[in-house]
């Protein structure tokens, strides 16, 4: 005959709804992040992912471990102090790490917007947004310090798992995530809508179109962030695992979307007059037979090739033909 005990020991292995649906939501993410992954560097050689593109995959890389590893923690959460104490690192370090690629992406984004043809460490704007990064290190350690991870002992969510961050460290945060994001946010706003900004001009259509992109990216993610820190904020602590580790993965994962829609190549930009100088050019450029097999270029439009670099690279061919006219014109002249 089975005792009390032999029946709460049953039931600690037995999944509750809450466990379910954070699994779920884990295996999904997993899921949308392969696909991401996949879609941007789909016949891409690694020699030719550069800063801005190793980003871009850094954040699906670290996305993706973030989603594999709440999958494994929601399985083992209630009555595991070694799980409950993963969870809220996992939240920390992958959370924090995946916060640091989308501000390094976005500065990258404001230093081609604003000082087209200047290197990165020569531009003054650059080299202060990345000094603005540094309080975040401090910020995650504060995380560390003031952290909650423990088992419920007693009531009727006994043996639960619960994790989050005392106020000293998640009020930092969140406060931190609105300024920067809203800096930033200010920097294209600038460059958008200034008459001198060097987004101005019938030539630089494209560059808009990435600032604009950019900008509605940053502000989602400022969004998200938001939300998922205020609860964290509002729980102070006492939010199960369990959700936590749902709502992270969701964020992670949301924030990831995000970028990768504004790294796409959208189509809006055939049917205006900015792509009619690809074209042009294209048309132009003498095609020369190639021997043996051709290579096939991947048609899709989120392609990693698709990238700010190739818009950069137009427009620097705009600005020398019209700087140097004489020089263009020798050049058309010996073709």
């Amino acid at each position: 005959m089975s005792s009390p005990t032999d029946f709460i020991n049953i039931h600690r292995f037995i999944p509750d709804t809450s466990e379910s649906v954070s699994l779920f939501v884990s295996l999904t993410c997993i899921s949308i992040m392969s696909v991401l992954f996949g879609r941007k560097t789909a016949g891409t050689k690694l020699r030719s992912i550069n800063y801005a593109r190793g980003l871009v995959v850094a954040l699906y890389i670290v996305s993706w471990l973030f989603s594999v590893m709440a999958a494994m923690l929601v399985q083992t959460n209630n009555y595991n102090l070694v799980s409950c104490e993963l969870s809220i690192f996992t939240c920390i370090a992958l959370y924090a790490g995946s916060k640091v690629i989308i501000y390094l992406f976005l500065i990258e984004r404001v230093h081609i917007v604003t000082a087209v043809g200047v290197s990165r460490w020569n531009s003054v704007m650059f080299k202060f947004n990345m000094l603005m990064l540094a309080p975040y290190y401090g910020i995650a350690g504060l995380a560390v310090v003031y952290r909650v991870a423990y088992i419920k002992q007693d009531g009727p969510t006994a043996g639960q798992c619960h994790i989050g961050l005392f106020k000293p460290a998640s009020i930092p945060f969140i406060v931190y995530d609105i300024v920067m994001s809203c800096w930033l946010t200010a920097l294209f706003l600038k460059a958008l809508l200034s008459s001198t900004s060097l987004l101005q001009g019938p030539t630089k259509s494209k560059l808009r179109d990435v600032a604009r992109r950019t900008l509605l990216g940053s502000l989602l993610a400022l969004i998200l962030s938001c939300a998922n820190i205020a609860t964290l904020v509002h729980f102070e602590g006492n939010e199960r695992g369990l959700m936590c580790l749902a709502t992270c993965t969701m964020d992670v994962t949301l924030n990831a979307i995000t970028i990768h829609w504004v790294t796409s190549r959208g189509h809006s930009g055939s049917s205006r007059g900015g792509s009619t100088n690809v074209e042009r050019t294209s048309q132009q450029r003498p095609h020369y037979p190639m021997h043996g097999i051709e290579k096939q270029v991947s048609p899709l439009e989120s392609h990693i090739s698709v990238s700010i670099e190739s818009y950069v690279e137009e427009y620097h061919q705009l600005n020398m033909a019209n700087k140097y006219p004489s020089t263009s014109s020798q050049y058309n002249h010996i073709e």
